[in-house]
């Protein structure tokens, strides 16, 4: 999502009158030479003219480096820079944070630039985790980049489309302000969490004895969990909707004679039942996200996707269903009940309307956009993070094992019993292991945070102009391969002042799949689970960090043990795994198989 197009610069008015100043006096000179000339000798000085004018305009042009930034001088010699090498580069990978990560290897330095749109400032890669973390939590200067905001024109009046000063951003955030609560997770979100973790293990249970060894695919049920959590989320079930139900009675409802013979390594592919039209809108609508934050022009653009069938298909649905269910929870609220998080939202601007002495706006759009585009991000992003944990422990049988170990000893009441845990059992476990599953997990899979400078600054002892794109590379040095050597001198004042910790052994390959890097033992023997053990920019930093990521990490917490509890997660052709993914407006992986077998008969 920290994307590939940025808003161009024009150049200066004094650069256009020195410009057009000379354009005149190679007139004047033109002038008089030619007076005195054959027309032969007149055409041959228009021609070298003509060609000197056009060279000298392309110096012009070419790619203007920031002074004393290291760069690809090969970039300089092209109107297009770096975009042509980027281009085919994730043409092939999907993978625009692998990209940026690879030239701050090549370059060397925890700071470098790269050109890619022409006529344009350079897009300045930090590849430094705590100058990435200084920037993101204590610099004022660097704000969200006017381009991601136009990214997201279509999820219309939403808290993340305002700047971080622009008081509307916090009273936006304000309205989430109980969400994220114990109570609401645990009380509201917890238990559904729970069973449809044991929808998706009846599922899966299902495809595995269909499929007889074989492996299949469990990326888009991953998917539609997520959808069914944040539609329970914004309405809980003052709507009907379910994407997991059709898809488990298809395949409850199917016989082993449907699926058509193969090897055992050939993945039978499943079919899947339609939702219904307003959750597919939801599923859909980050497509239109990502192809207006890369588009040239992400609002001449967005603007013509407006007029296209296909778009009002998905976004009339939101105009249908989504101010039904605002009636739904106006009525409720003014009844006195607050469980989902529309009617917290109703709550919370009601509560925000009397300190302010005016009339609360509950049936508006406001509430309509921020509940819709909630809907949109939360499912898009942890069904991708729960397809990626399912990955990694697949690869590392071992790492799998010693979860499902860790499950099983603080869980023995469960165990003993021959059941499933449940949500309160769940919660309440300590279980360092699971903690540090997901962390090495989002470790290992990384996307790229973007600031705009809002004024001329500093990064690391190098000038940055007003309107530079900073990207914050989490994909290399530093996160995924050892750090480089930063002049300590060099950092901001507020990087200098704060507080740092030791990172973990970066003499070990750090492309691994090794959750221990996040536990540490105490004293008494005992194993805990680090969150600052070492880099991550996984939800963000700073005010503008992922608000729902205590919902995201519940959610992936509850149902992937619940997965692990039940399955193992056995070897799958080379063909069917890997780590690749691909860039959005998150980083999803682009294949998530599976071959199981049950390991308990509860």
């Amino acid at each position: 999502m920290e994307a590939f197009v940025l808003g161009s610069t024009q150049p200066s008015p004094n650069s256009a009158f020195s410009a057009n100043s000379h354009n005149m006096a190679l007139l004047n000179i033109y002038t008089t030479l030619t007076s005195f000339l054959s027309p032969t000798a007149t055409l041959w000085l228009t021609v070298s003219l003509t060609v000197l004018g056009s060279y000298l305009l392309y110096q012009w042009l070419l790619p203007k480096p920031l002074p004393g930034i290291p760069f690809n001088t090969e970039a300089t010699k092209s109107l297009f820079g770096d975009a042509p090498a980027m281009s085919r580069e994730i043409s092939v990978t999907g993978e625009f944070s692998m990209w940026l990560a690879h030239q701050v290897e090549r370059m060397g330095e925890p700071i470098c630039q790269v050109f890619i749109r022409p006529f344009s400032k350079p897009w300045i890669l930090v590849g430094d985790f705590h100058e990435a973390q200084d920037i993101l939590m204590r610099r004022t200067e660097f704000e969200k980049p006017q381009f991601l905001i136009d990214g997201l024109l279509a999820l219309g009046d939403w808290n993340a489309r305002y700047k971080t000063n622009d008081p509307t951003f916090r009273a936006r955030r304000h309205l989430k302000q109980d969400l994220m609560a114990p109570n609401f997770l645990n009380s509201f979100m917890g238990p559904f969490l729970h069973s449809e973790g044991l929808k998706l293990v009846k599922l899966f249970e299902a495809k595995m004895k269909l499929a007889d060894g074989r492996p299949f695919s469990v990326r888009s049920d991953y998917y539609h969990a997520a959808l069914d959590t944040m539609v329970h989320y914004a309405f809980g079930g003052n709507i009907p909707d379910s994407a997991t139900d059709p898809q488990l009675e298809t395949i409850s409802n199917m016989r082993s004679s449907q699926i058509p013979p193969a090897s055992k390594d050939e993945p039978v592919v499943f079919p899947e039942t339609p939702i219904s039209p307003f959750l597919a809108a939801v599923h859909h609508a980050p497509d239109v996200l990502e192809k207006t934050t890369i588009a040239w022009a992400p609002k001449l653009s967005f603007w013509w996707w407006s007029q296209q069938p296909w778009f009002r298909k998905i976004f009339s649905q939101k105009e249908q269903v989504v101010p039904k269910q605002l009636d739904v929870a106006i009525r409720n609220f003014e009844a006195g009940e607050v469980k989902t998080a529309l009617e917290h939202h109703l709550m919370r601007e009601k509560i925000a309307a009397e300190k302010q002495g005016r009339e609360p706006l509950l049936n508006s759009h406001i509430m309509v956009d921020e509940i819709f585009a909630d809907m949109i991000a939360g499912h898009h992003t942890t069904g991708g993070s729960m397809g990626w944990v399912t990955k990694y422990l697949t690869g590392y049988p071992e790492a799998q094992a010693k979860l499902r170990d860790a499950l099983y000893s603080a869980l023995p009441e469960a165990v003993a019993e021959k059941r499933f845990p449940t949500f309160e059992e769940l919660r309440r476990a300590r279980i360092p292991y699971l903690e540090a599953v997901i962390e090495e997990t989002l470790r290992l899979t990384p996307f790229s945070m973007t600031r705009e400078a809002t004024e001329d600054t500093e990064i690391l002892g190098y000038k940055i102009p007003k309107g530079c794109q900073v990207f914050m590379v989490n994909a290399g040095p530093g996160y995924l391969s050892p750090s480089l050597p930063v002049n300590e001198n060099a950092r901001s004042p507020t990087s200098k002042a704060a507080k740092r910790r030791p990172h973990w052994d970066e003499s070990k390959d750090l492309k691994l799949f090794e959750p221990e890097r996040w536990l540490v033992t105490k004293e008494d023997g005992s194993v805990e689970f680090d969150a600052g053990a070492g880099p991550q920019l996984g939800f963000g930093m700073g005010i503008r960090q992922c608000w729902g990521r205590k919902l995201a990490h519940l959610e992936i917490r509850t149902i992937m043990a619940l997965v692990v509890w039940n399955f193992e997660l056995l070897e799958i052709p080379e063909a069917l795994g890997g780590y690749a993914g691909f860039d959005g407006i998150s980083r999803q992986p682009q294949k998530v198989y599976v071959r199981l077998r049950k390991v308990n008969s509860w």
